[in-house]
């Protein structure tokens, strides 16, 4: 159970043990509000966040310096413990036949470049087994996707913005989106993005300044009403963290696509086509008409 459910619990406990000498309908009716508030804060939702490309802005007329996204994995908690969790360790341990004590950690790099426990994808029937693999536990999770892509140069020549930052931008997207979500969800979460030397304190004033100010489209009360946690709940990547892993394999075929929807001259490869096709179809969030951009995508320019 997470901290602020636990003490949602023991609060609403110490009420009922209070309120047990009475009868009333009135008693009755507030136990059940807690009740109501209690499942509500139990069925909790996170919002796992990884990035592709940097915060730098000192090269942006360089192509492999000039794009930064945020992607997250919205999926509720007890999904990710008990279906992402036992599913991807199925993969690690019976396909990678990984270390227990020192666990394959997904990470696209090191699966492209054959790196660590990926060794085993040399082999081709264990690779195109891996693949499959991937694809199946992306198609039988549940989860919704946002991404958030800004093109650092053009934001440079925006000269009536005033606060240059890139991850501000995209944090004020990524939480706008999320709190939409838990909205019509009618549920709360947190936000978990994974660890970066250097930029978790920057990532974390920028989430700060969307708390403070709110968003146009999402006022500082609704913000504070569907994220109750004021600080990012950082995991690096040595830690095992299923939805990060989810995330880091999704966040490059979803950079990919945001450019190509921008008229880039981007091209996605195989397996990037084949999750990318999954996104389109199911993962991205979308509105009630099935509207993808500006629910689960959105771009500057």
């Amino acid at each position: 159970m997470d901290g602020d459910a636990l003490a949602s619990f023991r609060t609403f406990s110490s009420k009922v043990a209070s309120s047990s000498s009475h009868s009333s309908s009135r008693a009755m009716s507030r136990n059940l509000s807690d009740w109501l508030l209690l499942w509500s804060v139990l069925v909790m939702y996170r919002l796992y966040v990884d990035e592709v490309g940097n915060d730098d802005l000192t090269h942006t007329s360089e192509e492999a310096h000039r794009f930064l996204s945020l992607t997250g994995v919205v999926m509720k908690i007890d999904h990710a413990r008990d279906h992402l969790t036992p599913s991807m360790n199925w993969i690690k341990s019976d396909i990678l036949d990984h270390d227990p004590d020192e666990p394959a950690i997904l990470h696209r790099t090191d699966i492209v470049q054959r790196k660590k426990g990926f060794w085993r994808l040399n082999d081709d029937a264990v690779c195109d087994l891996f693949d499959r693999a991937i694809i199946r536990l992306i198609t039988s999770s549940d989860f919704r996707v946002i991404t958030a892509l800004i093109d650092k140069h053009w934001m440079l020549g925006q000269k009536h913005w005033t606060n240059m930052q890139p991850y501000h931008y995209l944090m004020e997207i990524l939480v706008e989106k999320y709190v939409q979500y838990l909205e019509r969800m009618r549920s709360v979460g947190d936000i978990m993005p994974e660890s970066r030397q250097g930029a978790d304190k920057r990532l974390q004033r920028a989430y700060d300044g969307v708390r403070d100010a709110g968003t146009r489209y999402v006022s500082k009360d609704r913000i504070e009403s569907a994220l109750r946690a004021p600080n990012l709940k950082f995991r690096a990547k040595k830690e095992n963290t299923a939805g990060i892993q989810l995330c880091d394999l999704i966040a490059h075929p979803s950079h990919i696509y945001v450019r190509q929807q921008m008229n880039h001259d981007v091209t996605p490869g195989a397996f990037c086509q084949r999750v990318t096709q999954l996104l389109i179809d199911e993962k991205y969030d979308r509105s009630a008409g099935g509207l993808v951009r500006g629910y689960g995508i959105k771009h500057l320019p």
